[in-house]
């Protein structure tokens, strides 16, 4: 007589889920809690409210979690759910009451000024002072970039899609930014969800969620990181078409100079990653890559260098032609609060110095590090003089999607055997 319990793959999924299920609705309710202390529920009704239905949105899914397995099948894509609306009411919460409406950071703050002045009088961000921009968006004196000088950081120091990404969303009358970076984010989520196995989709999430930094914290208080995250993931999914990845990679650049550091890997990696090709044909797919990245980069920015070239690479290059001052969460954090006694140009050689060293690991034991190099830019960035938390924490989502490809990979060689 065939047997009719469950196989082992069905309780293994629905466990899965299960676990999904309470960190989605434990997470919920820690936020439905900050959210709570944040917005001073006891004076503001509209975030009692939110908090209440949140609370009660998690205690469903507290509820549904323990339920027979077709009921937790049948709502399989609960915890992308709750962690949206708990994504969208703290990002409320934290952006429109705690901070009531202004941005933490000047970066986000010039990036929209330079999108109202280009599509107000057509101006190129990069010969403008951008100082206005503090009072329009009540930027406070802590969270602008410091120099050495004493004085402070008043120029637009990214390329050009950081500020034109803004331009159609200020021609529309949108004027608090951090909804089109929760737009970027809900997109990440999306991606990363929808390109994982379906079997381990309600685990591809969790890291995210390990804390309310990444996906809460630092979009609420301006961060723009996850602008060029979103391509990135689109890129690393499609590497094995170099055209499209690279055409997502040259808006990544576009977008920030964090990805570039990627560039020389990635080169390698195109090179190395189909030995069953030919070497020509190799090259050929390398080029194809690095030459749309190249393309699609000059368009948007080659604009915007023409009659200025030089203060266009001195504004993109800050971190390296500006005096900022060390700021740090790695080594140089030791020289921050006077322990040890070296300049910037001591950890930017150190920083350079980790980059070789992990070029040519990464060449020798290519089989080894081919789904770890994701990684290698925070770890360059950690040992250089200014080494934020968000030049670490944004590769969180290409090390998921990496281990993505990883997972299929590794499928795909036992349906070979």
């Amino acid at each position: 007589m065939k047997s009719t319990s469950p196989n082992r793959s069905l309780i293994d999924n629905v466990f899965i889920l299960r676990v999904a299920f309470l960190f989605s609705a434990q997470f919920a309710i820690y936020e439905g809690f900050q959210d709570w202390n944040r917005g001073r529920a006891d004076l503001n009704p509209e975030v009692a409210v939110l908090t209440l239905t949140i609370y009660g949105v998690s205690i469903l899914v507290l509820a549904l979690s323990l339920m027979n397995a077709d009921v937790v099948l049948r709502f399989r894509h609960v915890p992308l759910v709750l962690f949206v609306i708990a994504t969208l009411g703290s990002v409320y919460v934290v952006a429109e009451i705690a901070y009531r409406g202004s941005y933490r950071t000047d970066v986000l703050a010039y990036s929209q000024y330079a999108a109202i002045m280009f599509v107000n009088h057509g101006a190129n961000p990069y010969l403008q002072d951008m100082s206005r921009a503090l009072d329009m968006f009540r930027v406070q004196a802590g969270d602008l970039t410091p120099l050495t000088s004493g004085n402070y950081l008043t120029t637009f120091q990214y390329p050009a899609l950081h500020f034109l990404v803004f331009v159609p969303f200020v021609w529309f009358g949108l004027s608090d930014m951090r909804w089109v970076l929760v737009a970027f984010e809900m997109g990440v989520m999306l991606a990363l969800y929808f390109m994982c196995p379906q079997n381990l989709r309600p685990m591809i999430l969790l890291p995210l969620f390990a804390g309310s930094d990444l996906m809460i914290n630092f979009t609420a208080a301006s961060v723009t990181d996850m602008l060029w995250v979103l391509p990135l993931i689109f890129a690393a999914f499609s590497l094995k078409k170099p055209m499209l990845s690279g055409l997502f990679y040259g808006i990544s650049c576009a977008f920030k100079q964090i990805p570039w550091l990627l560039a020389p890997f990635l080169l390698i990696y195109m090179l190395q990653i189909d030995q069953s090709a030919s070497k020509r044909d190799r090259l050929g797919h390398t080029l194809m890559f690095a030459g749309v990245a190249v393309v699609f980069f000059l368009a948007v920015n080659a604009p915007f260098m023409i009659g200025a070239p030089g203060i266009w690479f001195g504004n993109v290059l800050t971190p390296i032609a500006s005096d900022l001052v060390i700021l740090s969460q790695g080594p140089s954090v030791l020289t921050q609060v006077g322990l040890v006694e070296v300049g910037r140009t001591f950890y930017t050689i150190l920083a350079v110095g980790v980059l070789a060293t992990l070029l040519v690991n990464f060449h020798v034991y290519f089989d080894k590090l081919k789904y770890i190099f994701w990684v290698f830019p925070g770890i360059i960035l950690w040992f250089s003089y200014r080494a934020l938390t968000n030049y670490v924490i944004y590769w969180m989502p290409l090390l998921l999607l990496s281990l993505v490809l990883w997972y299929k990979d590794e499928l795909g060689k036992v349906g070979r055997r």
